[in-house]
């Protein structure tokens, strides 16, 4: 039954956040501390209230604060978005300039609120009948559930209970368990204070203290026998600190794919309306464009500050739902607590800012976490499980149909298991409803949107990867990273520390696949392990095909699901070598290699892997950083961009806005790959940007172009970039000119066809 209870303290917190947003966004009021409230309880409203309310209705208040946390947040966000939506067309047909604003959808969201309550004030006085949602269940049962059971605790629902066990977590803390949340609340805070005040220019070493502090978490929750609330929240710490030691580094976004996802979330920003139209394929992932132009308004951050702050604590959130996954599917605590640093010590996990893979990771985490809980109802499962299926959708195209793809796996091999075995593997997550919904929801979203640029691209990329079988030539796949040349030691060890990852995550699935073979309850119970079979299957193709990606975002992507093999994997290996002990002539061995802590030595392993993949151990020694390392060296393969850059390119996009001129930079890739081209991008269409090969010594058309003091890297390197002034253009357009604008980092010249300069 739907719980409508009214708790005072929550209805008043409801009130007074949308009531200070609607005074202050819509209204104009001038209150005080709003600049530091706004950008909050904005957050609160768009992130958790209206997920919670759902969540609470469903009756699922009683359950761990961690779960009720991932499940408002994984309804709040698809709620945002579909709601966006509509009050883009709806407005839009009322001839309504500006459809999508700040008082527009901060109404349209509180509006949405306080409905919620409204349904919880009046249900909470009147008398509520069993018969429809029954009905309800049955019809969820029979249509989309058949394997499901249903619960009578949801039909005959006590009102007290949900509030005592939640109020009972916070009554079992005692002061060690508080001591040890506050000790971590430290790590992130730590983080964005060491972060802001660091020197990338030296080595700093607060930053080596705060890395070493973060390598040893795992090691100290092994030893941890208090509250259980410390581990999934120890997590979410370790995961925010890693994120905002990446995205702080700077004052503005920097990375790859997230430069053109800000260019559509800004568009959206300054336009206030969003559609279908039009050939931007970054219109379809709502999720992170007209997610983070929402953002933006309610909270009235600017939109960069959305992508460095809000995105990277909703994403440290996959993690944790990693734990509550492994704690469903695998024996012991320790494997929970284990498995989420497999992903987030991974350097693939931290090279970027949190974009369009990691927000679809979250979606795929929550929504394996919400079908494998089996405390659930039919109801309450497809309520949570079906706006979920539809924001991985809307965050990547990619990683969606993978998800699809690995679904009609597990599905498959459901099936072929049954009729070889005879044995009736329990259905959750492989579900042929599911399955199809995904499917065809994908199928429509990228056909609809963007000109179907997405799935031209996924096509393209298919027939790539089926042209490249059975191996490919790009240095990018598996084989290609392995096989790189190293420059020391340091580099050598770096390498095989991720071979042993891959290698144990490849015994762990191995050894879960034994199990299903020889153990009859196993395979009545292995879903997960045959839905994890395509995963790893993928990952292992990657290491010869690229699949357009690169083996460090298959990884990754793989590494959502198959992170907690590597800790079984662990113990497959100690365990087969205490048998290949036993065959050894020396007595005893076995029984020593036996009583090998895995979880400990493991969690070693871990800590080793982010000292080097995090660079700390190369900043050191005095070696070579790694690419993408956490910030000891800003020119180690991210683009970092200095405010005066920034300021040169937004200088840029209000002198070509109105004339419609082109912009030429510096790049040498078929697309808009380089520093400079990236940046530029954020404020001028593509399709106006004119790219100044290596080559190339002069311009077809009259243009503007923009030079920075690091305008591209050097073909072949990651970490040294290309001299302009050695460059035919430059000598031969640049170098008798005066720039129209010049500052310490950057300059922007006028060149006409004619040969003169403006």
């Amino acid at each position: 039954m739907l719980d409508t209870r009214v708790n005072r303290t929550e209805l008043a917190l409801f009130v007074v956040v949308t009531s200070y947003l609607l005074l202050d966004v819509v209204l104009g009021v001038d209150i005080p501390g709003s600049t530091v409230f706004r950008p909050v309880l904005g957050c609160a409203l768009l992130g958790i209230l209206p997920g919670y309310l759902l969540v609470s209705m469903l009756g699922l208040g009683d359950r761990s604060p961690g779960r009720v946390v991932l499940y408002a947040v994984g309804l709040s966000l698809p709620i945002i978005v579909c709601l966006s939506i509509l009050v883009s067309a709806v407005l839009s047909t009322f001839a309504v300039d500006r459809p999508l604003s700040p008082s527009s959808v901060t109404v349209a969201v509180s509006a949405l609120v306080l409905f919620l309550v409204t349904v919880r004030l009046v249900g909470s006085g009147a008398s509520w009948s069993l018969r429809p949602l029954a009905v309800f269940e049955w019809i969820t049962f029979s249509v989309i559930g058949a394997s499901d059971q249903l619960h009578s605790r949801i039909l005959d629902w006590d009102p007290g209970e949900s509030e005592r066990s939640a109020r009972s977590v916070v009554r079992r803390l005692s002061f060690r368990d508080w001591l040890a949340l506050g000790s971590l609340t430290l790590l992130p805070v730590g983080a964005v204070l060491v972060t802001l005040a660091s020197d990338p220019a030296g080595l700093d070493w607060s930053l080596v203290v705060l890395s070493c502090a973060v390598a040893v978490v795992p090691l100290v929750l092994l030893q941890w026998r208090g509250s259980p609330v410390v581990y999934p929240y120890a997590i979410w710490a370790v995961t925010a600190t890693v994120l905002l030691q990446m995205t702080l580094v700077s004052g503005h976004i920097w990375g790859f794919d997230i430069h053109f996802e800000y260019a559509t979330a800004l568009e959206i920003r300054q336009d206030g309306y969003w559609t279908t139209a039009g050939g931007n394929s970054n219109s379809s992932l709502v999720a992170i464009t007209l997610l983070g132009a929402v953002y933006s308004m309610v909270t009235g951050m600017e939109l960069v500050w959305v992508y460095k702050l809000v995105y990277p604590l909703l994403v440290s959130l996959l993690p944790v739902g990693i734990w509550y996954i492994t704690r469903t599917e695998f024996r012991g605590r320790s494997v929970a607590m284990l498995a989420p640093f497999a992903l987030v010590f991974y350097y693939g996990f931290f090279k970027d800012m949190p974009d369009k893979q990691l927000v679809a990771g979250l979606f795929v985490v929550l929504l394996l976490t919400v079908f494998l809980d089996d405390q659930l109802s039919p109801l309450q499962r497809w309520t949570l499980g079906l706006p979920i299926a539809l924001s991985v959708v809307f965050a990547h195209y990619g990683v969606s149909l993978l998800l699809v793809g690995f679904l009609g796996l597990g599905l498959v091999a459901r099936y072929l298991v049954r009729l070889t075995s005879g044995v009736r593997v329990v259905t959750r997550i492989t579900r042929p409803v599911l399955t199809a919904f995904l499917g065809v929801v994908w199928l429509i979203w990228y056909s609809s949107t963007g000109s179907g640029e997405n799935l031209e691209s996924v096509v393209t990329a298919a027939g790539e990867a089926f042209n490249a079988f059975p191996i490919s030539e790009s240095g990018r796949s598996g084989v290609g990273y392995a096989t790189m040349g190293v420059e020391s030691g340091y580099w050598l060890t770096y390498r095989l520390l991720y071979i042993v990852l891959v290698a144990l995550i490849g015994l762990g699935v191995l050894g879960a696949l034994y199990a299903l073979a020889t153990d009859r309850e196993a395979a009545r119970t292995s879903e997960y392990t045959l839905f994890s079979l395509g995963v790893f299957g993928f990952l292992f193709a990657s290491a010869l095909v690229t699949f357009g990606m690169g083996f460090d975002r298959t990884f990754q992507i793989a590494l959502f699901v198959l992170a907690p093999f590597a800790v079984t994997g662990a113990r497959t290996a100690v365990t087969g070598l205490a048998r290949f002990a036993e065959q050894l002539p020396r007595d005893g061995l076995r029984a020593r290699v036996s009583a090998v802590p895995v979880e400990g030595l493991f969690a070693v392993f871990l800590a080793l892997l982010f000292l080097f993949s995090s660079g700390t151990v190369f900043a050191v020694a005095d070696q070579p950083e790694p690419s993408y390392n956490i910030n000891y060296n800003e020119s180690a393969g991210w683009p970092v961009y200095t405010q005066d850059e920034v300021n040169a390119t937004r200088w840029l996009a209000t002198r070509t806005a109105d004339t419609g001129t082109d912009v030429a930079v510096y790049n040498n890739y078929d697309r808009l790959k380089s520093r400079d081209g990236l940046l530029v991008g954020e404020v001028v269409p593509s399709e106006r940007i004119d790219s100044i090969w290596l080559s190339r010594t002069g311009l077809d058309e009259t243009a503007y172009v923009y030079v920075s003091h690091r305008p591209m890297m050097k073909p072949g390197s990651d970490s040294t970039y290309i001299s302009v002034e050695r460059t035919p253009f430059y000598r031969n357009v640049l170098a008798d000119r005066e720039p129209v604008y010049e500052n310490e980092h950057a300059s922007v010249y006028y060149v006409r066809t004619n040969g003169t300069n403006a």
